[in-house]
């Protein structure tokens, strides 16, 4: 059982038929490793798409992350909405509270 298990993602499906942009955090996640990419969002959908774009083309901001994904591959790795956000929630604080709980649990983050 891997410490990932009691943390739940969202259903990327489930955003597609969403009326507004879904706020709150992304998260890629390496299969593998366990290791953990956050990242914040105002529109979920988009930035999904854009950040599984900038990984296909070898140019994501994360250089650790890119480098893993060019190694192992699409195939071991997920893309998903970790936590959603309240329309006046700060992604900011969210963000910063999300990383420190997965360090206290142990989970290894990308920067």
């Amino acid at each position: 059982m891997s410490i990932l298990d009691n943390i739940p993602a969202m259903n990327i499906e489930e955003l597609y038929t969403r009326d507004k942009p879904v706020r709150g955090l992304i998260s890629i996640r390496n299969l593998l490793s366990g290791k953990v990419y956050l990242t914040a969002t105002e529109d979920a959908v988009n930035d999904i798409t854009k950040e599984r774009f900038s990984l296909d083309l070898g140019s994501h901001r994360s250089s650790e992350l890119q480098k893993d994904y060019s190694e192992t591959g699409l195939e071991l790795f997920s893309i998903d909405l970790e936590k959603e956000a309240g329309s006046d929630e700060d992604l900011r604080a969210l963000l910063e509270r999300t990383e420190k709980e997965y360090k206290d649990r142990g989970i290894s983050l990308y920067r």
